[in-house]
This record gives C-alpha cells, structure tokens and sequence, in this order.
C-alpha cells in the first residue's frame, strides 16, 4: 500500500510539473508572438524594398540594355551574328551559376555584404565591356558583369522574407520582382537611344555608373537584414532565423539537388518554361519591330513600354492577389476549427497558387497570337497590346511560384531563389540559342507557338503540386530539416 500511495503522488508531481512546464511553455510562445517580426518601421521596410528592386533591376537591365545596338557591335568587333549572340549566352549562363553562390554567401555572412560585393564586381564588369576591343573580351567582361549582377536575384528574395511575415510577403515580392521583370523592358527602351545617340560603349558606361550608385547605397544606406544576425542585438519573434551554416551546409549542389523533391521540380519546371519563354520573346522583338516593321532603334526600344507596363500591373496585383487568398485560406481554417490561438493555424503553401492560372493563361494565349501576328505582319499595335498581356501574364506568375517556394523553405528563401534562378536561366540560355534557328526554319508562328505547348505542359503538371502538393511534401519532402 505504501508503495502504491509513492508512486501515486510521484506521478502527481510529475503531472504538476508538466503542466507547469506546458504553461511556461505556452507564456513564452505568447511572449515570442508579442514581439515584433522586424524590427525595421514601416518605412525602413519600403525603402529596404525598394533599394533591393532598383538593385534587383540591374541584372535584366545589363542582360539586355545593349540589344538595340547589336548589330553595330558585330560590325565594329568584326565578329558574325553566331559569334555576338555568346555574349547573350555567356552572360545567361553566368547569371544561372552564380546566384547559386552569392545566396550561399548571402545566408553565411549577411545580404549587405553580399550587395555590397556584388556591386563592385558588377560595376568593374561593365567598365571591362565599355573598353572591349575584341569579341573574346568582351565576352570575358560580361561574364563579370553577369556574375557581379546576378546576386540580388537571390539574395533579394531573402531579404523580403527578412522584413516580412508570411501574411504580408506576397505584396512586398510584388514590389521587389518588378525590378527582375522591368529589366527586360526597359533596358532595350534606355538602350536604344544611348546607342543612337552616343554609341554602344556608351551604354555599358551608363551601367558602369548606375552600379556605382547602387555600391554607394549597399555601403552607407541599406542595412543589414539578415535574421540571425539581427536577432543578436534587436529583440525580434524567434521564427525563420536559419541556423548558422557549417562549410558541409555551405554547398550550392546541396541546393540543386532539391530537385529531387516533386513540388520543387514541378515547380522549377514551370519557372523555367515561363521565363525562357518570356526571355526569348524580350530578345526575339527588336528583330521583329525593326527587320518586319521598320522601326528605328530608338522607336524599338519604346515599344518595350507595353510589356513592362503590363509587368508592373501583374507584378503589383500578383503580390496582393496571394496576400489575400492567404488571408482567406486563414479565416476559413479559424472558423472551421474555432480555435482561439491563431499562430495554431497552419496555412498550406500551395493557399498561394489559387489564382496562379490566371496569370499564366493570360501569358499563354498572348504568346501564341503574338507569334502569329508577326508571322502574318499584322498591325503593331495589336503586337504592342499582346506584348503588355505577355508582360502582366508573366508577373502574375513568377509572383505566385516565386512566393510559393519561399513559404516551401522559409529560412532557405535566398538559396531557393537562386536555386529557382538557376533553373530558368539555364533553360533561357538554351532557348535564346535554339530560336534563331527555329525562326529560320519554322518562322515566328511556329517558334511561338512550341513555346506555347511547353508552357502548357508545363503547366498541366503543376497541377498536381496545386492540388496535391502538401501531401507531395508530406511523403516525400521536403522535410522540416530542410525548411
């Protein structure tokens, strides 16, 4: 009996302890919650934002800005159309590699160094292509370009995801991809007239410029975000601060190899069919407005106003359109569940695809009648108004996926962003090789329309990560490990 009487009132402290422990627990979690996300105001969090797309515009800017002028730089370096279309190539494929490197980087010693680095090297690269004096230099100068450029295509994503909790996320990535998606329109517009006016090496000074502007402003006014490390001397909520990464961690194959999940697979494969098609269509239209329609280099360059004034439209209310459908997802879960603690609902990732087929088919159908209209010579304006679809289609999208994979691996956003940036970059660069040949063969119609099917089938399996994703992760990863 007094055995029994010991064991009872041993387990009776025991239950008294755990449920003390559960109640230390639970004030701690409510004190955790009670704390600021960030400790950046609201207008340190605008200007962190909007610092990181200006700077995020470099790399598309640099990719394309000199498009206008390409013919005369074959001309001046002696060189064939085969032979200058590696500056384009070279300069994608650094821009596949390298964010791979500079995320890494960008999780180990903070984003400001990161930005700050890659300014210099960007800024260094582009004074290389301004004073080229053969097509092997200049080749050699925009891949420091590209790898100098290509960080914030990473880091930047990191971050958003830095400032931000996840409610409010998809409207600031809507700011920050306008940037990314801005370049490819407003560099052959800046371009086109440089070139006309002052001459081609004059556009790579104009970049040399503007990334010393952009070195300036990592050094004296964008501060460091990083959660790990600000969470060393700022009190903040103890959620998304990635661990410190050991040199075993620190391995940029490590990320590619997250392929091998199906949601990131699926979804890396959509990523890739919808920028190489955009990408290939930025490239293909100076060819069109000024070999078909007649337009002068500067004319050229301002129709490319269409486009990004649909990506500004798609970028802006692709952000909100998925802070919404997240908010919706969570009202519905908190009445269905009644529950009184709201950090308790767990909101899927995929709540941020909801509206993603609008966005993509808008870009698809825009595609395909853009093809034909060029095929056939139709009137420009109707290419004009498709090129704007094209550029609100493409936004839409890429905010979608882009916040998707970052809600995926929340305290790895920069990694999977470069992971996400290696990916398309590499199918660009093999799509930007394969068109000239393509138009020759099959004409714009065609070319466009194989673009077009493998959107489409792109698309058409993503749907399994839309309806099926979380149960996707839930067997076969990503892991909580890896998040």
């Amino acid at each position: 009996m007094a055995d029994t009487l010991k064991e009872t009132r041993c387990e009776s402290q025991d239950t008294v302890a755990s449920a003390r422990s559960l109640a230390a627990s639970s004030k701690q979690i409510d004190a955790d919650m009670e704390l600021p996300y960030s400790h950046f105001s609201a207008k340190s969090r605008v200007m962190i934002v909007v610092i990181t797309a200006f700077t995020g515009l470099i790399s598309p800017l640099a990719s394309n800005m000199y498009y206008p002028s390409i013919t005369t730089i074959r001309d001046d370096l002696n060189t064939t159309q085969s032979g200058i279309t590696w500056t384009i190539t070279a300069f994608v494929i650094a821009m596949a590699i390298f964010p791979l490197l500079w995320s890494n980087l960008a999780d180990s010693i903070g984003r400001k160094p990161v930005y700050a680095l890659s300014m210099l090297i960007f800024t260094c690269g582009s004074v290389g292509c301004a004073l080229s004096r053969s097509l092997t230099a200049l080749i050699a100068a925009r891949v420091v370009q590209s790898a100098g450029s290509s960080a914030v295509q990473s880091a930047g994503a990191g971050t958003i995801s830095d400032i931000y909790p996840r409610e409010q996320r998809g409207t600031a990535l809507g700011i920050y991809y306008l940037g990314p998606l801005l370049g490819p329109c407003l560099g052959p517009l800046i371009g086109g007239y440089i070139g006309q006016d002052a001459g081609w090496r004059w556009v790579f000074w104009v970049l040399a410029i503007l990334g010393g502007v952009l070195l300036l402003l990592a050094l004296f006014v964008l501060p460091e975000t990083h959660r790990r490390i600000v969470s060393k001397t700022h009190s903040i909520q103890p959620v998304n601060i990635p661990p410190a990464l050991s040199f075993k961690d620190n391995n940029p194959l490590l990320d590619i190899a997250t392929v091998r999940y199906p949601v990131v697979a699926l979804s890396m494969f959509l990523f890739a069919m919808l920028f190489g098609t955009y990408f290939t269509n930025a490239t293909a239209q100076p060819l069109a407005y000024e070999g078909i329609y007649g337009l002068s280099q500067g004319m050229s360059g301002l129709c490319f106003l269409s486009s990004g004034v649909g990506c500004i439209l798609g970028s802006t209310s692709g952000g909100r359109v998925t802070d919404l459908l997240l908010a919706r997802h969570r009202r519905a879960l908190e009445a269905a569940a009644d529950s009184e603690r709201v950090e308790d609902i767990k909101i899927p990732a995929e709540a941020r695809l909801g509206a993603m087929w609008v966005g993509i088919s808008l870009f698809m159908c825009a595609v395909i009648i853009c093809g034909w209209l060029i095929e056939y010579e139709l009137a420009l304006a109707g290419v004009l108004v498709v090129q704007f679809f094209i550029g609100a289609g493409m936004a839409f999208t890429f905010q979608s996926l882009g916040g998707y994979l970052i809600d995926v691996f929340p305290t790895r956003s920069a990694r999977i962003t470069g992971v996400q940036n290696f990916w398309r970059s590499l199918w660009a660069a093999v799509i930007v090789q394969l068109f000239p040949t393509m138009h020759e063969n099959i004409g714009w119609g065609w070319s466009y329309t194989v673009m077009f099917f493998l959107t489409l089938a792109a698309l058409l399996l993503m749907q399994v990560v839309v309806f099926r994703g979380e149960r996707l992760r839930q067997r076969f990863g990503p892991g909580p490990e890896l998040r």
